[in-house]
Formats: structure tokens, sequence, C-alpha cells
């Protein structure tokens, strides 16, 4: 996963990819950082979907662009919009149904 910390860049990158998986964490979350490494994993299982994270702290515009105001949140966009969103309790096999869902569409 690629971590970005600007919203123009997270913004561009939304635009210029189909299907986008985008990470948030929070600072001194250990949840956080446990589940980067999981959803990093089931993300590079598939080369056609474009993955990146960020910390809600290093780009606080974050929270309101995106309502996210806890850690982690995972967010699947379709053609730059939300399809799929879970916070804090995230279910690794229900991301991995629903990419598999939108990647053939």
């Amino acid at each position: 996963m690629k971590h970005l910390t600007n919203i123009n860049d997270i913004e561009q990158m939304i635009a210029e990819h189909r299907v986008c998986l985008f990470y948030i964490k929070a600072p001194d979350c250990g949840v956080c950082h446990v589940m980067l490494d999981k959803v990093g994993q089931k993300a590079d299982q598939y080369p056609s979907l474009c993955s990146f994270y960020t910390d809600i702290q290093e780009e606080p515009l974050i929270a309101g662009r995106f309502l996210v105001y806890a850690g982690p949140t995972v967010l699947l966009l379709m053609e730059g919009k939300e399809v799929y969103r879970a916070s804090q309790f995230i279910s690794l096999d229900e991301l991995e149904q629903r990419i598999n869902q939108y990647l053939q569409l």
C-alpha cells in the first residue's frame, strides 16, 4: 500500500483509478498498525486494485472530506464514490468479498 500524506494526492489517486482501497489510521493506535499490515496483505493480492493509506493526523482534512472520526477506517471507492466502509472492527473476509465484487463489475 502506498503512503499518501496530502489531500490533493489522495483526491488525484481516487480520480485516476476505477477502484481504490483507502485505509485511514490514527497515531498511537495499536489496532491501526496491526490492521494496516493485514489489509495491506489483502490488497496486495489484487494487482488491479489501487490501495493507499494515510494517518489522520498527517492530513486533518481527511476527517471532514471522508467523514472519518475513528481509526482504523477502510473505504472502498469505485469511480470516486464510496461503496463500502468499515471502521474500528474490520472484517477481512467481508472486505475481501467486497473487493472481489467491485473488481468484477
